[in-house]
Protein backbone atom coordinates (compact mmCIF):
# COMPACT_ATOMS: atom_id res chain seq x y z
CA UNK A 1 0.00 0.00 0.00
CA UNK A 2 1.35 3.45 -0.42
CA UNK A 3 2.25 5.30 2.67
CA UNK A 4 2.16 9.02 3.71
CA UNK A 5 5.37 9.76 5.34
CA UNK A 6 5.66 12.03 8.83
CA UNK A 7 7.22 14.77 6.79
CA UNK A 8 4.00 15.78 5.01
CA UNK A 9 4.64 13.77 1.54
CA UNK A 10 3.61 10.96 0.06
CA UNK A 11 4.77 8.43 -2.34
CA UNK A 12 7.65 9.50 -4.56
CA UNK A 13 8.39 12.57 -2.31
CA UNK A 14 5.09 14.66 -4.26
CA UNK A 15 3.90 17.16 -1.68
CA UNK A 16 0.53 15.80 0.20
CA UNK A 17 -1.97 18.43 -0.27
CA UNK A 18 -5.36 18.44 2.32
CA UNK A 19 -7.43 21.52 1.33
CA UNK A 20 -8.04 23.46 -1.87
CA UNK A 21 -6.40 26.86 -2.35
CA UNK A 22 -6.75 29.12 -5.35
CA UNK A 23 -2.92 27.84 -6.74
CA UNK A 24 -3.64 24.32 -6.28
CA UNK A 25 -7.19 24.61 -8.29
CA UNK A 26 -5.91 26.47 -11.16
CA UNK A 27 -2.90 24.01 -11.27
CA UNK A 28 -4.90 21.11 -10.93
CA UNK A 29 -7.16 22.57 -13.82
CA UNK A 30 -4.30 22.76 -16.01
CA UNK A 31 -3.12 19.55 -15.60
CA UNK A 32 -5.18 17.07 -14.81
CA UNK A 33 -8.88 18.60 -15.66
CA UNK A 34 -10.03 17.05 -19.47
CA UNK A 35 -8.08 14.02 -19.13
CA UNK A 36 -8.88 10.68 -19.60
CA UNK A 37 -9.10 7.91 -16.49
CA UNK A 38 -6.98 5.01 -18.05
CA UNK A 39 -6.54 3.18 -14.77
CA UNK A 40 -7.15 2.79 -10.70
CA UNK A 41 -5.56 1.34 -8.14
CA UNK A 42 -7.90 0.75 -5.05
CA UNK A 43 -6.06 -0.47 -1.80
CA UNK A 44 -7.60 -2.42 0.78
CA UNK A 45 -6.44 -0.38 3.26
CA UNK A 46 -6.62 3.52 3.83
CA UNK A 47 -4.58 6.11 5.86
CA UNK A 48 -7.84 7.09 7.44
CA UNK A 49 -7.75 3.68 9.42
CA UNK A 50 -5.26 4.69 11.73
CA UNK A 51 -7.29 7.30 14.00
CA UNK A 52 -9.91 4.49 14.91
CA UNK A 53 -9.52 0.79 13.60
CA UNK A 54 -9.56 -0.75 10.20
CA UNK A 55 -13.33 -1.48 9.31
CA UNK A 56 -14.09 -4.52 7.32
CA UNK A 57 -14.03 -4.54 3.16
CA UNK A 58 -17.28 -4.36 3.46
CA UNK A 59 -18.09 -1.71 5.31
CA UNK A 60 -15.51 0.37 4.28
CA UNK A 61 -16.47 4.02 3.09
CA UNK A 62 -13.27 5.76 2.97
CA UNK A 63 -10.76 4.40 0.28
CA UNK A 64 -7.04 5.26 -0.70
CA UNK A 65 -6.65 5.20 -4.68
CA UNK A 66 -4.80 5.70 -7.42
CA UNK A 67 -6.12 7.23 -10.98
CA UNK A 68 -4.01 6.66 -13.93
CA UNK A 69 -4.66 9.66 -16.16
CA UNK A 70 -4.01 9.78 -19.99
CA UNK A 71 -1.35 12.29 -19.92
CA UNK A 72 0.92 10.04 -17.36
CA UNK A 73 -0.20 11.79 -14.49
CA UNK A 74 -1.26 10.07 -10.98
CA UNK A 75 -3.36 11.07 -8.57
CA UNK A 76 -3.01 9.68 -5.37
CA UNK A 77 -6.19 10.15 -3.19
CA UNK A 78 -6.26 9.41 0.43
CA UNK A 79 -9.20 9.04 2.51
CA UNK A 80 -11.67 9.49 -0.46
CA UNK A 81 -15.56 8.78 -0.38
CA UNK A 82 -17.22 8.02 -3.58
CA UNK A 83 -20.66 8.83 -4.79
CA UNK A 84 -22.90 8.33 -7.22
CA UNK A 85 -24.80 11.18 -7.06
CA UNK A 86 -23.81 14.06 -4.52
CA UNK A 87 -26.93 13.83 -2.72
CA UNK A 88 -26.69 10.31 -1.81
CA UNK A 89 -24.77 8.18 0.76
CA UNK A 90 -21.47 6.92 -0.13
CA UNK A 91 -20.46 4.22 -2.08
CA UNK A 92 -19.91 1.61 0.81
CA UNK A 93 -17.76 -2.06 0.34
CA UNK A 94 -14.32 -2.41 -1.49
CA UNK A 95 -15.10 -4.39 -3.90
CA UNK A 96 -18.28 -2.65 -5.08
CA UNK A 97 -16.50 0.41 -5.08
CA UNK A 98 -13.69 -1.12 -7.43
CA UNK A 99 -16.05 -3.05 -9.33
CA UNK A 100 -18.38 0.39 -10.14
CA UNK A 101 -15.15 2.38 -10.57
CA UNK A 102 -13.55 0.02 -12.67
CA UNK A 103 -16.87 -0.30 -14.65
CA UNK A 104 -16.59 3.26 -15.57
CA UNK A 105 -13.04 3.42 -16.48
CA UNK A 106 -13.63 0.65 -19.04
CA UNK A 107 -16.69 2.42 -20.76
CA UNK A 108 -14.59 6.20 -21.10
CA UNK A 109 -14.79 8.29 -18.22
CA UNK A 110 -12.91 11.25 -17.86
CA UNK A 111 -12.15 13.43 -15.30
CA UNK A 112 -14.41 16.53 -16.21
CA UNK A 113 -14.54 18.90 -13.19
CA UNK A 114 -12.99 19.68 -9.81
CA UNK A 115 -14.75 21.65 -6.78
CA UNK A 116 -14.31 22.08 -3.57
CA UNK A 117 -16.49 21.11 -0.17
CA UNK A 118 -17.49 23.91 2.13
CA UNK A 119 -14.32 22.65 4.07
CA UNK A 120 -12.10 23.40 1.10
CA UNK A 121 -11.52 19.86 0.57
CA UNK A 122 -10.55 18.33 -3.05
CA UNK A 123 -13.82 17.15 -4.84
CA UNK A 124 -13.01 15.11 -8.50
CA UNK A 125 -16.30 15.13 -10.59
CA UNK A 126 -15.93 11.73 -13.21
CA UNK A 127 -17.72 12.16 -16.20
CA UNK A 128 -18.64 10.38 -19.35
CA UNK A 129 -19.57 13.13 -22.41
CA UNK A 130 -19.60 15.84 -19.72
CA UNK A 131 -22.52 13.96 -17.51
CA UNK A 132 -21.30 13.51 -13.99
CA UNK A 133 -20.85 9.68 -13.03
CA UNK A 134 -18.72 9.51 -9.75
CA UNK A 135 -17.93 12.28 -7.48
CA UNK A 136 -14.68 11.91 -5.32
CA UNK A 137 -14.43 13.80 -1.84
CA UNK A 138 -10.71 13.73 -1.16
CA UNK A 139 -9.06 14.20 2.05
CA UNK A 140 -5.56 14.55 1.33
CA UNK A 141 -3.80 14.04 -2.48
CA UNK A 142 -0.66 14.20 -4.67
CA UNK A 143 -0.34 14.36 -8.39
CA UNK A 144 2.80 12.45 -9.64
CA UNK A 145 4.07 11.34 -13.16
CA UNK A 146 3.43 7.73 -14.32
CA UNK A 147 5.26 5.18 -16.60
CA UNK A 148 3.27 1.67 -16.66
CA UNK A 149 -0.74 1.20 -15.19
CA UNK A 150 -0.94 -1.18 -13.35
CA UNK A 151 -0.51 -4.67 -13.47
CA UNK A 152 1.73 -3.65 -16.51
CA UNK A 153 5.56 -4.54 -16.77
Amino acid sequence: MNDISTNGKGPGEAPLHYTLDDEQYDELVDTVVGERVMGLALWEESVSDEGGGRPSPEQRVLFDLDLYLENNRLLALYGTALYTDPESNPLRGWQQAGKIVQTLINSGIWLDEIAATEEDELVLILSRQHVPRLYLNVSGWTVEAWENLPGEQ
